[in-house]
Protein backbone atom coordinates (compact mmCIF):
# COMPACT_ATOMS: atom_id res chain seq x y z
CA UNK A 1 0.00 0.00 0.00
CA UNK A 2 1.68 3.13 -1.15
CA UNK A 3 0.43 6.63 -0.53
CA UNK A 4 0.21 9.08 -3.40
CA UNK A 5 0.59 12.71 -2.43
CA UNK A 6 0.01 15.39 -5.04
CA UNK A 7 2.86 17.90 -4.56
CA UNK A 8 0.72 20.68 -6.05
CA UNK A 9 -1.79 20.43 -3.19
CA UNK A 10 -1.36 21.38 0.48
CA UNK A 11 0.25 18.56 2.45
CA UNK A 12 -2.29 18.75 5.28
CA UNK A 13 -5.17 18.22 2.89
CA UNK A 14 -3.41 15.33 1.18
CA UNK A 15 -2.66 13.63 4.50
CA UNK A 16 -6.26 14.01 5.63
CA UNK A 17 -7.48 12.64 2.29
CA UNK A 18 -5.24 9.60 2.56
CA UNK A 19 -6.27 9.01 6.18
CA UNK A 20 -9.93 9.20 5.17
CA UNK A 21 -9.31 6.65 2.41
CA UNK A 22 -7.46 4.29 4.76
CA UNK A 23 -10.13 4.53 7.45
CA UNK A 24 -12.85 4.05 4.84
CA UNK A 25 -11.14 0.88 3.65
CA UNK A 26 -10.68 -0.27 7.26
CA UNK A 27 -14.42 0.13 7.79
CA UNK A 28 -15.11 -1.89 4.65
CA UNK A 29 -12.92 -4.66 6.03
CA UNK A 30 -14.90 -4.57 9.27
CA UNK A 31 -18.05 -5.18 7.23
CA UNK A 32 -16.33 -8.18 5.65
CA UNK A 33 -15.39 -9.38 9.15
CA UNK A 34 -19.06 -10.01 9.89
CA UNK A 35 -19.05 -12.94 7.49
CA UNK A 36 -15.32 -13.70 7.16
CA UNK A 37 -13.62 -12.59 10.37
CA UNK A 38 -10.33 -14.29 9.50
CA UNK A 39 -9.92 -11.93 6.54
CA UNK A 40 -11.74 -8.79 7.58
CA UNK A 41 -10.15 -8.31 11.00
CA UNK A 42 -6.64 -8.85 9.71
CA UNK A 43 -7.06 -6.45 6.79
CA UNK A 44 -8.71 -3.83 8.99
CA UNK A 45 -5.77 -3.92 11.41
CA UNK A 46 -3.35 -3.60 8.47
CA UNK A 47 -5.17 -0.46 7.28
CA UNK A 48 -5.00 1.02 10.77
CA UNK A 49 -1.29 0.23 10.86
CA UNK A 50 -0.84 2.04 7.53
CA UNK A 51 -2.72 5.07 8.80
CA UNK A 52 -0.54 5.18 11.91
CA UNK A 53 2.60 4.90 9.76
CA UNK A 54 1.48 7.90 7.71
CA UNK A 55 0.90 9.87 10.90
CA UNK A 56 4.44 9.09 12.03
CA UNK A 57 5.80 10.37 8.72
CA UNK A 58 4.10 13.74 9.04
CA UNK A 59 4.09 14.01 12.84
CA UNK A 60 6.26 17.14 12.95
CA UNK A 61 3.75 19.09 10.87
CA UNK A 62 0.92 18.94 13.41
CA UNK A 63 1.93 17.03 16.53
CA UNK A 64 -1.39 17.47 18.35
CA UNK A 65 -3.47 16.17 15.44
CA UNK A 66 -1.09 13.26 14.82
CA UNK A 67 -0.96 12.27 18.49
CA UNK A 68 -4.75 12.34 18.82
CA UNK A 69 -5.36 10.38 15.64
CA UNK A 70 -2.59 7.89 16.44
CA UNK A 71 -4.06 7.21 19.87
CA UNK A 72 -7.51 6.69 18.36
CA UNK A 73 -6.29 4.22 15.73
CA UNK A 74 -4.11 2.43 18.29
CA UNK A 75 -7.11 1.99 20.61
CA UNK A 76 -9.29 0.61 17.83
CA UNK A 77 -6.55 -1.79 16.73
CA UNK A 78 -6.17 -2.95 20.34
CA UNK A 79 -9.90 -3.68 20.52
CA UNK A 80 -9.59 -5.82 17.41
CA UNK A 81 -6.48 -7.67 18.60
CA UNK A 82 -8.30 -10.25 20.74
CA UNK A 83 -10.86 -11.27 18.11
CA UNK A 84 -8.13 -11.31 15.44
CA UNK A 85 -5.94 -13.56 17.56
CA UNK A 86 -8.87 -15.91 18.18
CA UNK A 87 -9.65 -16.19 14.47
CA UNK A 88 -5.97 -16.76 13.70
CA UNK A 89 -5.84 -19.59 16.25
CA UNK A 90 -8.96 -21.20 14.78
CA UNK A 91 -7.52 -20.86 11.29
CA UNK A 92 -4.26 -22.48 12.43
CA UNK A 93 -6.05 -25.39 14.09
CA UNK A 94 -8.16 -25.92 10.97
CA UNK A 95 -5.02 -26.01 8.81
CA UNK A 96 -3.27 -28.41 11.15
CA UNK A 97 -6.32 -30.68 11.27
CA UNK A 98 -6.44 -30.72 7.46
CA UNK A 99 -2.71 -31.36 7.15
CA UNK A 100 -2.83 -34.18 9.69
CA UNK A 101 -6.27 -35.58 8.90
CA UNK A 102 -5.28 -39.17 9.61
CA UNK A 103 -3.75 -38.29 12.96
CA UNK A 104 -6.70 -36.10 13.91
CA UNK A 105 -9.12 -38.92 13.01
CA UNK A 106 -7.22 -41.09 15.49
CA UNK A 107 -8.00 -38.57 18.23
CA UNK A 108 -4.55 -37.08 18.76
CA UNK A 109 -5.69 -33.40 18.71
CA UNK A 110 -8.42 -34.21 21.23
CA UNK A 111 -5.72 -34.82 23.82
CA UNK A 112 -4.57 -31.25 23.35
Amino acid sequence: MSFRIDPRLPLTGEVRRILAEEIGKALQHLDVARTRPEQGLHKCRKRLKSARALLRLVRSGDETFCATENQCYRNVAALLAGPREATALIETIDRLAAAFARESAAGAPDAV
